[in-house]
């Protein structure tokens, strides 16, 4: 063999090696990156380091996934077109999920527009719940561990049920995150906001509360029907009732 065909030999030969020494990040037919960052937090409102989140698209044979960077930063290579469930992993953090991501373009990244924020779990407990009735109004008082003070803001989350086994995937009406900065917190209903949240009055309505974080991470999950809410503390005090005035 001359030096001209051996130095072509060579070239072929590492060509083909590269090619197929990672299948992972092989190009395949259809398939393009997926691009995107996240904001990491604690359980309430301030930033923490954005890298070691795992994004992965599970809904493909094999998965695909990458890790944020220093910067939260995170690029999923060679992703088949279709329509994705991202999902959200670390270590401390409530799993968070992205349903019906549209990924459909071969020539280009699919870039995640809206930057996730996402907070620890919660380490809030709700050690006693109470509600009492006065007049027009109904007063929800529930203590956490550790206590909520203006030094020491917690946060929880409402649900509430006419049924017994109220709970955060058994409800009908949910609140948003409210922060406890006394213990008890205590949050007052009127006989209009119950009523407008579809309770008659004269009906008993069963409450139960959990610790959530500020970043609750909640997801429309629509295999369930409902929602979900990762970062709920689930040591919790029994669900209490009241009756509608």
């Amino acid at each position: 063999m001359n030096w001209k065909a051996f130095a072509l030999a060579g070239i072929l030969l590492v060509a083909s090696c590269s090619s197929n020494d990672d299948p992972a990040v092989d190009q395949v037919p259809n398939a393009s990156d997926i691009s995107g960052s996240v904001f990491l937090y604690n359980e309430g409102t301030d930033r923490v380091a954005s890298d070691g989140m795992t994004v992965t698209v599970a809904n493909v044979d094999p998965e695909r996934s990458a890790v944020t960077d220093a910067s939260g930063k995170f690029v999923i290579r060679n992703v088949p077109l279709g329509t994705h469930i991202l999902t959200f992993t670390k270590n401390g953090y409530g799993t968070f999920k992205i349903f019906d991501f549209a990924h459909v373009t071969d020539d280009r990244e699919t870039v995640l527009t809206t930057i996730p924020s996402l907070g620890t779990s919660s380490s809030t407990q709700v050690t006693a719940l109470t509600a009492t009735v006065a007049g027009t109004e109904v007063a929800i008082r529930a203590t956490t561990n550790p206590a909520g003070s203006a030094n020491n803001s917690r946060y929880v989350r409402i649900f509430l049920h006419t049924a017994a086994n109220v709970s955060q995937v058994f409800h009908t009406v949910y609140s948003p995150t409210f922060v406890a900065r006394i213990n008890p917190f205590v949050k007052t209903y009127t006989k209009a906001e119950l009523n407008a949240m579809g309770f008659v009055s004269g009906s008993t309505v069963f409450v139960r509360v959990y610790g959530d974080s500020y970043w609750g991470n909640q997801y429309k999950d629509p295999g369930l029907d409902r929602w979900v809410f990762p970062n709920l503390n689930p040591n919790a005090a029994a669900a209490t009732s009241f009756v509608v005035p």
